[in-house]
């Protein structure tokens, strides 16, 4: 099988994942490529940009807002996992998610990582903006919280 474009940046954050000392188990969650269950009661959701610089944009598609909004209504923990070109990976919390997308929203939402020189992630989205930064060294561990 060829080797995929999205496979080497989501193969980048899944390595990590497993790599960590909590981690015990990785499923697939759904048929939506990209949507992982950690450890049975994890969802992660990763979506990547190939860009090699600050800032990354990425567009959340409605169906991605349904899926991330039934699982968070299910009840398990849910996180997005931002890949940004080789550089870094920005994990967002099932809060702070539903603090920059609107996840009842039928248009395709959308997420902004920027990272100034020497600093962590910014996050802004459709929705708003958190309101503190995220610390490069935050992923994977905030998934084991």
């Amino acid at each position: 099988m060829k080797i995929q474009e999205q496979d080497r940046f989501h193969g980048a954050a899944l390595t990590q994942i497993v790599e960590h000392k909590s981690f015990k188990a990785l499923n697939k969650a759904s048929d939506k490529y990209g949507h992982y269950l950690i450890n049975t009661d994890r969802h992660v959701f990763i979506k990547y940009r190939k860009a090699e610089s600050t800032p990354w944009s990425f567009t959340v598609q409605p169906e991605e807002l349904r899926a991330i909004a039934a699982e968070l209504v299910a009840g398990p923990t849910v996180y997005l996992a931002l890949v940004c070109g080789s550089v870094t990976i920005c994990a967002l919390r099932s809060d702070e998610i539903q603090s920059v997308l609107d996840l009842s929203a039928t248009e395709p939402q959308w997420i902004r990582v920027n990272v100034p020189k020497g600093g962590s992630c910014h996050v802004t989205g459709s929705g708003g903006a958190l309101k503190r930064t995220v610390p490069h060294n935050s992923f994977p561990n905030k998934l084991f919280e």
